[in-house]
C-alpha cells in the first residue's frame, strides 16, 4: 500500500495511470509493450504522488470555496454525470463523495492559477522562435493520388501471372489507358481501382517505397506485396512540406504553454518531496 504524509493511495489509481501511460506508449510505436510494464508501473507511482502531494498543497493553502460556488459546481457536476447515463439513485449513494471530488477540483483549481498567474505572457517571437526550433514535427508528408491494379497469383507457375502483369505494364507504357487497363484486370473485389490519396507515413513499407518513388504520372514495375501483384499508377504528386508559422501560431501557443504550466507543477511537487513522507 502507497501512502503519502499519512494519506494511503487507493491502488486503483495506480493501476489506471500505468493503463493511460502504456497505452500511450503503444499508440506512439504501433507494437506491444509487455515488457516495459514495470517501467510503465513506475512512471505511474511516481505521476501519482506528484499528483497526491499537489492535492495535499492546493488542500493546505486554499481554503474552503463559498458555499454558493460549490453548490454551482455540483450541480453541473449532477447534470453531467446524468448526461451519461448515471440514475438518480447512483447520485444518491454517491452524494458525499461527489461533492467532495468537486470541492476538491474548485481548490486545485484557484490553485493552479495562482501558480500560472506568473507566468510571463507569451510574444509571437517566443513562439516562432519555439517553432523554428521544431519545424520538422510540422512537415506534412509527400502525398500522391495512386490507380491501382493488383491480381493474386493462381497459375501453377507464378510467371505465367508475373507475366500477365509485365504485358499489361507494357501496354500502358506504349500508350493505352492505365485506368481502363487496370479497371479490365484487376483482381479486386468490387474492382476498384482509385486508392485516392496516400500520404507517406512508413517510409520502409514496401508499397509507399515504390509509389513514393515515382514520378507524376509514372507507372510503377510490377512488384510484389503482401501476397499479391501490384502495378500502380501516381497520377497526381504532392511534395512534402513545412506549415507556415502564421498557419500553426494559435496551436504552438496552446501547446507552449501546456508545457509551462506542467512544468510549474513538475519542479513544484519536487519541491514538495523534499519534506514529503512517502511510504511504499
Amino acid at each position: 500500500m502507497l501512502r503519502i504524509n499519512g494519506e494511503n493511495v487507493d491502488p486503483a489509481l495506480v493501476e489506471d495511470t500505468f493503463v493511460r501511460l502504456k497505452a500511450e506508449a503503444e499508440l506512439l510505436s504501433e507494437v506491444s509493450c509487455c515488457e516495459r510494464d514495470e517501467e510503465f508501473r513506475r512512471q505511474a507511482e511516481e505521476e501519482v504522488i506528484d499528483g497526491i502531494l499537489l492535492a495535499q498543497e492546493a488542500e493546505r493553502t486554499v481554503p474552503t470555496p463559498p458555499a454558493d460556488e460549490v453548490r454551482s459546481a455540483f450541480e453541473r457536476t449532477l447534470r453531467q454525470w446524468r448526461e451519461h447515463g448515471a440514475s438518480w439513485d447512483l447520485l444518491d449513494a454517491q452524494r458525499e463523495s461527489l461533492r467532495a471530488e468537486t470541492v476538491s477540483r474548485l481548490r486545485m483549481e484557484k490553485f493552479t492559477s495562482g501558480l500560472w498567474a506568473g507566468l510571463p505572457e507569451l510574444t509571437s517571437d517566443d513562439l516562432r522562435t519555439w517553432y523554428e526550433a521544431r519545424a520538422p514535427r510540422f512537415r506534412t508528408p509527400p502525398a500522391a493520388r495512386v490507380l491501382h491494379l493488383v491480381r493474386f497469383p493462381e497459375a501453377a507457375d507464378p510467371w505465367d501471372d508475373y507475366a500477365v502483369l509485365l504485358d499489361l505494364r507494357r501496354r500502358a507504357l506504349d500508350g493505352e489507358d492505365f485506368a481502363a487497363l487496370a479497371r479490365a484486370h484487376t483482381m479486386k473485389r468490387g474492382g476498384e481501382i482509385e486508392m485516392g490519396w496516400i500520404d507517406q507515413e512508413r517510409v520502409f513499407n514496401p508499397f509507399e517505397a515504390m509509389l513514393f518513388s515515382l514520378r507524376e504520372g509514372e507507372i510503377s514495375p510490377v512488384f510484389f506485396y503482401e501476397q499479391a501483384l501490384h502495378l500502380v499508377q501516381a497520377v497526381e504528386v504532392r511534395p512534402a512540406a513545412v506549415k507556415a508559422f502564421e498557419e500553426v501560431e494559435e496551436s504552438i501557443r496552446e501547446e507552449v504553454e501546456h508545457e509551462r504550466r506542467r512544468q510549474v507543477l513538475k519542479d513544484l511537487a519536487a519541491k514538495l518531496r523534499e519534506s514529503a513522507v512517502v511510504e511504499r
